[in-house]
């Protein structure tokens, strides 16, 4: 399975890609001014440099993966999909339908934002599963 290393390497490298343009575009789309008290529904500063860092740690596996050889590195970026993904769930289980309660007038729904961090998190997962599964498959 080694052939399929560097496309796998270079999908989730297009995925960190993904999460980085995710975090500048907008995660809560609602027009004009909210509310006095609306809680603001974008995702938080902290929890952007919590993606952010999955992307940095993505990137440093899939550099390991081509300067050793092996898919085993790969196989861990799936750990940081994992968390990219589970922060934009939540984001959009919890905190979006939330302020939305508060302010139902306000219209608050996901911005282009959450959903490209949630589709580039599921795809750096699913290249960290494959390789995961080809070093099984070589075991």
């Amino acid at each position: 399975m080694a052939k399929w290393r560097g496309p796998r390497a270079a999908l989730a490298v297009a995925a960190g890609a993904g999460v980085i343009a995710g975090l500048t575009l907008r995660t809560a789309e609602y027009p004009g001014m909210l509310p006095a008290g609306t809680p603001d529904p974008e995702l938080g500063l902290g929890l952007r440099l919590v993606c952010a860092a999955a992307v940095l740690i993505a990137a440093t596996l899939a550099y390991l993966t081509f300067a050793r050889r092996q898919d085993e590195p790969l196989a861990m970026t799936c750990l940081p999909g994992l968390v990219v993904t589970g922060v934009v769930l939540r984001h959009l289980v919890v905190t979006l339908p939330g302020a939305a309660r508060i302010s139902p007038a306000a219209r608050i729904v996901p911005g282009a934002g959450a959903w490209v961090l949630l589709g580039s998190g599921v795809v750096m997962t699913a290249a960290g599963l494959a390789a995961a599964f080809a070093v099984r498959k070589t075991a």
